[in-house]
């Protein structure tokens, strides 16, 4: 993921110059899990229950994405799908790396809030992430000039 910095503003770029591998080929693929297609890392927990997908279920994955960023990991890697998908529906989350800024983690807990309508809307998203991005000129972010 790379960031460019524009008059415009930002521009995320997702790139893959043909060295990118999977790391663990079990959890990177998409599966058919009870009737849902999906790549269960990712599932938002109203998903796994086979509710009706909304925009808020990208929020949810979007905070698991967010969540890989911060701690450099596989979510969930090495876990067996029956254990991931109960400590989903449970409630449980991921742990926070310590390392995490404040503000980053708590943007990451509020898309990944176990009822949908307690996730930001995109909006909200883009002018917080601005808002770290300002804040945090240490952060794990690739800055194209």
């Amino acid at each position: 993921i790379l960031l460019e910095n524009s008059h415009e503003g930002y521009i995320v770029k997702v790139c893959d110059f043909g060295l990118a591998r999977t790391q663990n080929e079990i959890t990177r693929q998409t599966q058919l899990i009870d009737g849902l297609t999906c790549t269960l890392q990712w599932t938002a927990p109203e998903r796994l229950r086979l509710e009706k997908y909304t925009k808020k279920s990208d929020v949810y994955s979007l905070g698991i994405v967010y969540w890989e960023i911060a701690a450099n990991e596989i979510p969930y890697d090495g876990h067996d799908n029956a254990v991931i998908r109960e400590f989903v529906l449970a409630g449980e989350r991921l742990e926070m790396p310590k390392t995490t800024p404040s503000s980053f983690s708590a943007l990451i807990n509020e898309c990944w809030a176990n009822d949908p309508n307690d996730r930001p809307e995109c909006s909200y998203l883009i002018e917080m992430i601005e808002n770290l991005i300002q804040e945090q000129s240490n952060f794990m972010f690739v800055v194209l000039l």
